[in-house]
């Protein structure tokens, strides 16, 4: 009862101010926050628990599960970035942009990804959008409820000609907007020189 009541509350437009509060504190209690978190700290919270509690484990905590899944969308979509660090004299300086490349991957790296995704019955990454050190993956399908394993080419930033093809396992939990930020560890393991690393799901647009 108490989660059907905080889920309505969650997932309702027309909450009154009362109600928004109260969800909002509620939300809070549930992940251990207090004050005024931000988007990052509600994202580490939110995995730490999520993979505890996640019902793949066998634990009997979907119920659970549910409730922080609830909570984490509530209090993300409403926390702030992280503040921007006061710029100094050297950094106001301007520099040149970043041109950013988009890159549709050769049959070849495709056919590589594809037994790599029959093995594992995977989906796989079809186009790489690369700012810089930041890289964002697409995958034209939607994600699974639950895992939804992914196979992308990886060494972009190190050698292009010589890409491999690694899976990452993404809990759709994790996964916001259709969008999942792969984290730092997993980042440096996989994705050597990469800034951050993004999978975006659904429909492919051109940049």
């Amino acid at each position: 009862m108490y989660r059907a009541v905080f889920r309505a509350l969650v997932t309702s437009k027309d909450m009154t101010p009362i109600e928004r509060v109260s969800a909002r504190s509620k939300a809070l209690s549930i992940l251990g926050l207090e004050g005024n978190p931000t988007k990052s700290e509600v994202r580490k919270v939110f995995r730490k628990l999520a993979f505890e509690l996640h019902p793949d484990r066998g634990n009997d905590t979907s119920d659970e599960f549910a409730r922080v899944s609830d909570a984490y969308q509530l209090l993300f979509e409403t926390a702030e970035d992280e503040p921007a660090p006061a710029a100094t004299a050297s950094a106001r300086v301007s520099r040149p942009s970043v041109r950013a490349t988009e890159t549709e991957f050769s049959e070849e790296i495709l056919n590589m990804c594809q037994e790599m995704a029959e093995d594992d019955g995977a989906q796989i990454a079809t186009r790489l959008y690369r700012k810089g050190r930041m890289l964002t993956y697409f995958v034209p399908r939607e994600p699974n409820d639950g895992l939804t394993k992914v196979v992308l080419p990886t060494g972009d930033l190190v050698d292009s000609r010589t890409m491999t093809p690694q899976v990452v396992d993404v809990w759709s939990g994790e996964i916001s907007m259709n969008q999942y930020e792969v984290s730092p560890q997993l980042c440096a393991q996989l994705f050597p020189g990469a800034r951050s690393v993004q999978i975006r799901f659904g429909s492919v647009t051109q940049h």
